[in-house]
């Protein structure tokens, strides 16, 4: 590694740390839980209901994601160390050792697979789920270091959970139009969440890394404007989901049809306010707090249709 990223240890842990902390960060426990809830998704929208089944399946692919994640820290402790958001990472900190965060991910990665492939038939859902841990650990996390190109395997790994959900029914299924949809709003989503996170980072830091970003070909201001189109284009993609029928409740579809036309627009005005040092983080918010939504309707849509 060349130059100098600036930063200084601090192995001394603070009076209130607890290592329950450490263990949700090195899982990243929220994007944890937004992927096990889309695998949930996926399974609700090929077997049109919502079934304990479907809790299930998330809770086995939350250990699986746990696990891709902690792998990732275990990847990333060198390159993690050159950023303000991630040089405190317990990793980064030492108050974890590479050794036990590797046990700790292949622990979880064991359990997950294991999971799919004794508890759903076939192989679809655990081959999908090694898909994932393959795009991720094998091609994204390495790759980024080399290549901008790096976003193909991390947008393609994001797109696998919901289909981990579809493939973990047996027998006939809904329309298979409709996974595709959903896999590619997924892929939509992580774009210009890529890209807020890129604007977040301090002045100077992204250029005093020896790793490439977009940052390296792109302007700021052309950054933001990225982030609005690939946002329209999510959008877009919510509203054809909506066109196809997938969502059977009137008003469910139409709340969701009006979030997804205003969330451009949203995104636009909160990037364009430059007095305010928190616009980047509401822009991140109201993207991911979407999606959120998204799968929240189509799950409680299944529910209703029930009764």
């Amino acid at each position: 590694m060349t130059g100098n990223p600036g930063w200084v240890l601090d192995q001394k842990l603070s009076p209130g740390h607890h290592w329950s902390g450490d263990f949700f960060e090195l899982t990243k426990i929220r994007l944890s839980l937004y992927i096990a809830l889309s695998s949930v998704f996926g399974h609700v929208l090929s077997q049109n209901r919502f079934t304990m089944d479907s809790l299930g399946l998330g809770g086995i692919v939350l250990l699986l994601t746990a696990g891709v994640a902690t792998m990732n820290h275990v990847q990333d402790r060198h390159f993690d160390l050159w950023f303000a958001r991630t040089r405190h990472r317990s990793l980064v900190q030492k108050r974890i050792s590479p050794l036990v965060a590797g046990f700790i991910a292949l622990s979880l990665i064991f359990a997950g697979l294991g999971g799919l492939f004794v508890c759903f038939s076939g192989l679809g859902p655990v081959g999908l789920g090694l898909l994932a841990l393959l795009c991720y650990n094998g091609f994204y996390t390495p790759l980024k270091k080399r290549s901008l190109g790096a976003i193909v395997p991390g947008g393609l790994c994001g797109m696998l959970p919901p289909a981990i959900g579809w493939m973990a029914v047996p027998g006939p299924v809904a329309d298979a139009s409709g996974i595709f949809i959903v896999m590619l709003i997924f892929g939509l989503w992580q774009i210009p969440h890529v890209f807020i996170i890129l604007l977040k980072q301090l002045p100077g830091e992204l250029e005093a890394a020896p790793y490439p970003f977009f940052t390296s070909i792109l302007s700021r201001k052309a950054i933001k404007c990225q982030v609005v189109i690939w946002t329209s284009l999510y959008s877009l993609g919510i509203l054809l989901f909506l066109l196809k029928g997938w969502v059977h409740s009137l008003g469910l579809s139409l709340f969701l049809g009006a979030l997804a036309l205003v969330l451009p627009l949203s995104i636009a005005a909160l990037l364009g306010w430059k007095r305010s040092p928190h616009s980047l983080v509401f822009s991140l918010l109201v993207i991911n707090l979407f999606m959120l939504f998204f799968m929240g309707v189509g799950i409680l849509d299944r529910i209703w249709l029930i009764k």
